[in-house]
């Protein structure tokens, strides 16, 4: 018996998926005891004791009705382990680049009578930041910022955060890198030498980029994708979604990585993930995801994939990305590689992400870096972009704020030829569980099956017949034998039949019409 037969899916997929969600649940005419058999009879062992069955020319919605039905079932199916003990640990992350003093030299940054001004770059590791030092000889150029005398190198800052691997799990078969680097432009403003004052604008920029794993050189060639590992504000996320037409970046955190089975389903507290059936049909596979939230779907998704196989979405508070698909030896069976990623943040070009801090993206544009407001295909990070005032007159003891993560600060170290300039932070990170963690497990979907390929009198589980004897013809049989009673004008309707089906009990889920029948799965499913 195949699960999620063919011709199921091709409705769905043709079909458009209504979510519990935006339509109303009317009252529901219950006969027998439908309740007790919803609460004790729907799972045993753990697994579905139950198949869901529609008609073979069921309307789209009755197909819909039974994979809600399912999905719901399903979450019937996992256990939780709660973790009761209290084991955190606390630590200080403490970081400084090198320093620079802004006044020494021949080509210090303030000289009588000519405006200066530099870049000064770090990042977390100096093979980065050196790279776009002026005295390396490299080409790279930043468009929105203003013309610069020099780029100067504070070298590695140990605070920001390297991904050695952005790709952990080998979906991509890449063990590229990314890293968060800083561009500060900083004026003389005073040019006066030693001044000891100084101006910058509106250039400042945090930067997480993605690059090549090349020891040679450092080279802004690689792209983002979807499901990319980058550091973002110090912490590691997966690039959920990329929604280049709204211009909206996801990034999440992820709470599962890993191959599921179709007909499976991974919870993860109050969501459950259910992957439908994966068809293949001349090189293009077919998948639908169904998402609840406490048990009620919330999104049911259903793409067709070419050569690329991989797609995103998000659904309430996670994101699911899909990186492969593919069918087993005998063609009945699909898998799928998914993320799950919970914790998501939404990253809208040309918005403030925090106060004077706008979202864009980091371009490579034949040598010249772009933070730009829109999603180019040459997009090889993502970048906050001070939009603030103009900060003037710094001077010794200030301290500007970069991104609410890291600190540019100035020390004169009591010397009028001294004006130091160095990037440093602290923060303070807790690691390790705090009790009351609830970790779930993967569990099964019943199977979705059409009305001919079951009869009463063979049946070996409990059976959930969706649509009237017009449109069931398991429920005309019943009908027929006169155990139960639906016409056109029934209303939402739930009938149990105990012992209909080769001793297994059959509930019968119908009303006159698609749209009463459809309330009456809506009523049944707030009851499960």
């Amino acid at each position: 018996m195949k699960s999620v037969l063919k011709k199921i899916g091709c409705i769905l997929f043709g079909s458009t998926l209504l979510s519990t969600s935006f339509m109303a649940v009317y009252a529901l005419e219950k006969y027998g005891n439908v309740n007790d058999f919803l609460d004790d009879d729907l799972v045993k062992n753990g697994n579905p004791d139950v198949y869901i069955v529609v008609g073979e020319n069921s309307a789209a919605l009755d197909v819909t009705s039974a994979n809600q039905i399912s999905a719901k079932i399903g979450t019937l199916t996992y256990s939780e382990i709660v973790i009761e003990e209290e084991s955190t640990v606390e630590y200080q992350i403490i970081g400084k680049s090198e320093s620079i003093n802004l006044l020494d030299g021949t080509d210090k940054l303030d000289s009588t009578g000519t405006e200066k001004s530099w870049i000064l770059v770090t990042a977390a590791d100096d093979s980065y930041s050196n790279y776009f030092n002026n005295d390396e000889g490299n080409s790279f150029s930043y468009s929105g910022f203003s013309e610069a005398d020099q780029t100067k190198s504070l070298g590695e800052f140990g605070y920001l955060l390297e991904l050695d691997d952005m790709d952990p799990e080998n979906h991509f078969e890449s063990d590229d890198d990314a890293t968060e680097i800083i561009f500060t432009r900083i004026i003389d403003s005073n040019k006066n030498v030693n001044s000891q004052t100084f101006d910058i604008g509106k250039d400042m920029v945090y930067a997480s980029i993605i690059y090549p794993n090349q020891v040679s050189a450092f080279k802004l060639s690689k792209e983002l994708k979807e499901g990319y590992e980058i550091p973002f504000l110090g912490d590691r996320y997966r690039i959920v979604k990329i929604d280049e037409n709204e211009g909206i970046i996801y990034l999440g955190t992820p709470s599962y990585d890993g191959t599921i089975e179709q007909n499976e389903y991974i919870s993860l507290g109050e969501y459950q993930v259910v992957l439908g059936e994966i068809l293949e049909s001349e090189d293009k596979y077919s998948v639908q995801i169904s998402v609840l939230r406490n048990g009620k779907i919330i999104k049911e998704h259903t793409e067709i994939l070419s050569s690329d196989k991989s797609f995103s979405f998000i659904a309430g508070g996670i994101g699911v990305t899909v990186h492969d698909v593919w069918l087993n030896s005998a063609a009945d069976t699909g898998y799928a590689d998914i993320t799950i990623c919970k914790s998501i943040l939404e990253l809208e070009l040309g918005e403030e992400y925090i106060d004077d801090w706008e979202v864009r993206t980091v371009n490579n544009n034949g040598g010249t870096i772009d933070f730009l407001k829109t999603y180019e295909d040459s997009a090889v990070g993502i970048a906050l972009v001070y939009t603030g005032s103009d900060v003037e007159r710094i001077k010794d003891g200030d301290k500007l704020e970069i991104a609410d993560y890291v600190k540019l600060v100035f020390d004169d170290e009591d010397d009028l030829d001294k004006m130091i300039a160095q990037y440093k932070a602290e923060r303070t990170v807790t690691t390790g569980s705090t009790g009351g963690t609830v970790i779930t497990q993967s569990g099964k979907v019943p199977e979705v099956i059409l009305d001919i390929e079951i009869e009463l009198d063979e049946a070996d589980k409990n059976l959930i017949l969706i649509g009237g004897p017009v449109a069931n013809k398991l429920t005309e049989e019943l009908q027929n034998d006169g155990k139960i009673n639906i016409d056109n004008e029934s209303p939402a309707t739930a009938i149990l039949v105990e012992g209909a089906a080769n001793g297994n009990d059959v509930l019968v889920v119908a009303g006159g019409d698609r749209y009463s029948t459809e309330s009456a799965v809506l009523s049944i499913i707030n009851l499960i």
